[in-house]
């Protein structure tokens, strides 16, 4: 199963959360699940607004890091 927080878009895994997740720190009510890793690629695919990224510590592979934040 993986959570999503619409706060910030990011995806976590629930398989193998991290301790820098803060999974049990995100309100319930801002909680969407999905339950399927074929989901989870679509949404980090499109290029759609708001753009959804993967975890940096429970899903390395899907996180994206946005340059234009440094400048």
């Amino acid at each position: 199963m993986y959570l999503i927080d619409t706060r910030t878009n990011v995806i976590h895994d629930m398989t193998r959360p991290a301790y820098e997740c803060h999974i049990s720190h995100i309100p319930k009510d801002v909680i969407k699940k999905v339950y399927t890793i074929d989901t989870v690629k679509r949404m980090c695919d499109m290029d759609a607004v708001p753009r959804y990224t993967g975890c940096q510590w429970c899903m390395p592979d899907y996180f994206i890091f946005d340059m234009s934040k440094i400048y």
